[in-house]
C-alpha cells in the first residue's frame, strides 16, 4: 500500500512544491512526515489531501531536514553474529550513523549467537541523534515504519523500552570527522546502512581513518545496484551475503 502511495506522491504537483529538489529518498521522507502527523492525531491515511494542502510548510521542513531513519531491530541478528567473530570477551561498541542507538543493544533482544562477550560501553555518532527517552523521539522513529508493518512496529516499541532503561552515549556530529578521536585498540566500530550515503571521497576518507581498527559493517556493496540486500563484513572479510534489509535472512559464508 505505502509503496504505491510513495509512487503517487512522487508524481503529485503539490509534492514538487513542498520539496522542489526531489531527492531520491523524498517519498520516504515525505511519508515519514505524514506518518508523524498521523501518529500525533494531526492527519489520517484515509484522506491525505488535507495534510498535503494544510501542512505543506511542516512537510517541506520535515523532508528537507529529517533524514530517513530505518531502525530495523532484526538487523541486530547479523551484527550480533558478526561480533561473535571478533573473538573478544569485552567490547567497547561504537556505532556510526546510530540514530537512536537501538542497535547498540543488539545483545539484549533475545537473538542467539556464537561467542561469549560483554558489551562494556555503548556509544553512537549521528548528525541527528534521537533521544527515545522522550515521546518525541519515539514518535519520530515509528514515523518511518509504515503502519501496516505491525511486526516491525512491535519490535521497535520493545527495543525502545529496553534502551530507555539504560540510554547509550549519543554524540552529535559527522562520524567521518569525529571517528579518529573516538576509537582506540579496544573499540569495535559497527555501521549499518549508513556509509551508502557518503560520496566516494568521504567513504575513502572514512576507510583510511578506520585502517587498523576493528570495523564490522552491514551495508550494501558500493556501486553494486543489482546486489540484493546487504553484506556483513569484518575488516573487509565477508561473513555473510545477501542479508535481508529487514534482517529476516542471510547467507553465512564465514
Amino acid at each position: 500500500m505505502y509503496a504505491a502511495l510513495a509512487r503517487r506522491l512522487a508524481g503529485d504537483e503539490r509534492v514538487a512544491a513542498i520539496a522542489p529538489d526531489l531527492r531520491w529518498d523524498l517519498p520516504l521522507r515525505l511519508l515519514g512526515g505524514m506518518h508523524y502527523l498521523v501518529l500525533g492525531g494531526e492527519g489520517s491515511w484515509d484522506d491525505i489531501d488535507p495534510m498535503l494542502d494544510t501542512r505543506a510548510e511542516f512537510l517541506s521542513r520535515f523532508a528537507a531536514e529529517q533524514p530517513v531513519q530505518t531502525n530495523e531491530i532484526a538487523r541486530a541478528l547479523a551484527l550480533l553474529r558478526g561480533l561473535g567473530a571478533v573473538r573478544r570477551e569485552r567490547i567497547d561498541l561504537l556505532e556510526l550513523g546510530t540514530a537512536a542507538g537501538l542497535l547498540l543493544y543488539l545483545d539484549r533482544y533475545g537473538y542467539e549467537h556464537d561467542g561469549q562477550f560483554e558489551i562494556v560501553r555503548r556509544r553512537g555518532v549521528d548528525t541527528h541523534p534521537i533521544d527515545v527517552t522522550t515521546e518525541e523521539g519515539a514518535r519520530l522513529l515509528e514515523a518511518f515504519v509504515w503502519p501496516d508493518q505491525t511486526d516491525r512496529i512491535e519490535r521497535l516499541r520493545a527495543a525502545i523500552e529496553i534502551v530507555r532503561e539504560d540510554p547509550p552515549e549519543l554524540i552529535k556530529g559527522d562520524y567521518v570527522d569525529l571517528v579518529p578521536a573516538l576509537i582506540d585498540e579496544d573499540t569495535v566500530v559497527i555501521s549499518c546502512v549508513t556509509t551508502m550515503y557518503l560520496d566516494d571521497d568521504r567513504y575513502a576518507e572514512l576507510t583510511e581513518k578506520l585502517r587498523g581498527a576493528t570495523w564490522l559493517s552491514l551495508e550494501g556493496p558500493r556501486h553494486a545496484r543489482d546486489y540484493e540486500g546487504m553484506r556483513l563484513e569484518l575488516n573487509g572479510r565477508i561473513l555473510a551475503e545477501h542479508v535481508d534489509y529487514h534482517g529476516t535472512g542471510m547467507e553465512w559464508v564465514a
